[in-house]
């Protein structure tokens, strides 16, 4: 079995375009068996070419945003985090907030937070570079849909924001969501617009 050394582990995972990796997924990129992954990882995180997120998860970069979409999949940076890389907010937020199919769930060590949302909302989001790697991040737009959908924004919140979003791809946004609670999106955006969605 040819022997690999970490470096050429940390390139083959950097060439691969991820940079989180569970055990089994590091050791189907370098087909080794998962217990000699294990020893691997370990040694990695030892020597500083990666950092360990979670238990038996590694990481090759420290970005945020690009840990946070990877490391619970599928999921998307949104509300106020994809508002800040946007430009729309200039506020740094405490956590980077993400949204996912699958359960909420805080990460306090990590600093990110995962919130769910039905499947028929999963959408509006796109891929960005980030540095070898990258991200998901909602559109502006739909950052919003999402915060009101969670009940995370308030009037004033809506108000201030609103005016620095492009309203008509909120509209379409609007109009493809057909889900539970799409009726209560629809009627807090008509309150504070003279558009009526």
């Amino acid at each position: 079995m040819k022997k690999l050394s970490l470096y050429q582990i940390r390139d083959a995972a950097l060439d691969s375009g991820r940079t989180v990796f569970s055990i089994q997924q590091l050791s189907n990129l370098i087909s080794k068996p998962r217990t000699i992954v294990t020893v691997y990882s370990a040694r990695l995180v030892n020597r500083g070419l990666a950092s360990r997120v979670l238990k038996g998860r590694i990481s090759f970069e420290k970005d945020d945003l690009v840990i946070a979409t990877q490391l619970i999949e599928p999921s998307y940076v949104s509300l106020d985090s994809a508002l800040l890389f946007h430009g729309i907010v200039t506020q740094i937020t405490k956590n980077t907030e993400c949204v996912t199919t699958r359960n909420s769930i805080n990460y306090k060590g990590l600093g990110i937070r995962y919130h769910k949302i039905p499947k028929k909302l999963f959408f509006g989001y796109k891929r960005y570079s980030r540095g070898k790697s990258y991200t998901f991040v909602a559109e502006p737009a739909k950052a919003l849909v999402d915060g009101l959908y969670l009940n995370i924004y308030s009037k004033k919140e809506l108000a201030e924001y609103m005016d620095k979003l492009d309203r008509l791809r909120l509209k379409i946004l609007i109009k493809q969501f057909n889900g539970r609670g799409s009726k209560k999106i629809r009627k807090v955006i008509e309150s504070s617009t003279k558009h009526s969605y």
